[in-house]
């Protein structure tokens, strides 16, 4: 599958860094903005900002009661966005340790949010630049965050199956997929990498989502790229936008509008969401109905 950049289209404007993107049921999208709030779109385009979460909001999802769960890397606060505006703080430390680097959270169908934390330096670029295996993820569960897998090069995106049996994570620095399969309780098992062992030289993968025939979708900002990894481990690059003209570092993907086949993109150097049609519906989300 190929598709060509004249098939991408954009919607929204005025955006900061929309790191992530989610699109809700009523046609409109809501996604990161970089002055420390959150944008919504409506299907027509038209672009309003809503919060003042502050710091850098960079991945988000939305619970079952429509609040905008963001992983704040500016100010290493998990938060919850109501839709008036207001919000409360989730999480800033898990088993004692300050959480300097949440990156992107996930809601499960137990209302259990998955966070990936990047790393344990308040540095994230010296993370980038010389890694280290010090990346986590923490299950928030009521009021008890709890670190469930440590090691991790660079915790980047995540996101479960549909069936909830397995827990994915973009391991960035390692240019690869990790997965953990869910106990009951929520304990996760030891790390296996799912797909290729390197996903190639620019394959530094950052945001993750499935679609409903198992293929898991990929972002990825330094190769300017998407592409999915199918169920029998192979990854197909379906987009690739070498010159910028469209795709500007892609950093998230989610699925939406008309039984969820349009695929919708964040970056971190977009202004606007591009977004695209795909041949099979992405998985449904907590947020969403069939």
């Amino acid at each position: 599958m190929n598709i060509s950049l004249e098939r991408v289209k954009t919607i929204g404007s005025g955006l900061l860094r929309p790191e992530g993107v989610m699109a809700l049921d009523d046609g409109s999208l809501h996604a990161a903005d970089g002055k420390g709030r959150c944008a919504r779109i409506a299907k027509d385009g038209r672009t309003s900002f809503f919060g003042n979460v502050g710091g850098l909001p960079n991945g988000l999802c939305i619970d079952r009661n429509g609040n905008c769960i963001i992983a704040n890397i500016g100010n290493g606060e998990v938060q919850s966005l109501h839709p008036d505006g207001s919000h409360s703080v989730l999480m800033t430390e898990a088993n004692g340790k300050r959480m300097y680097s949440p990156n992107f959270p996930f809601v499960d169908s137990k209302e259990r949010i998955w966070v990936s934390n990047s790393t344990a330096r308040q540095d994230l670029e010296a993370a980038i630049q010389s890694p280290s295996p010090d990346g986590c993820v923490v299950r928030i569960e009521g009021t008890n965050p709890r670190i469930v897998a440590e090691g991790i090069y660079f915790a980047n995106g995540i996101a479960l199956d549909p069936a909830e049996e397995y827990l994915y994570v973009a391991e960035t620095m390692m240019r690869r997929i990790l997965r953990y399969r869910i106990y009951p309780g929520g304990a996760l098992s030891t790390a296996e990498v799912y797909g290729p062992e390197s996903l190639g030289k620019l394959g530094y993968p950052d945001g993750i989502a499935f679609d409903e025939t198992g293929d898991l979708w990929v972002t990825f900002p330094t190769w300017n790229a998407v592409g999915y990894i199918d169920p029998q481990g192979t990854l197909e690059i379906v987009l690739e936008d070498p010159d910028a003209a469209v795709l500007r570092r892609p950093s998230n993907i989610c699925f939406g509008w008309e039984g969820r086949r349009t695929a919708f993109i964040g970056s971190l150097d977009g202004t606007t969401i591009p977004y695209f049609e795909v041949p099979y519906p992405g998985a449904r989300l907590v947020h969403q109905g069939g």
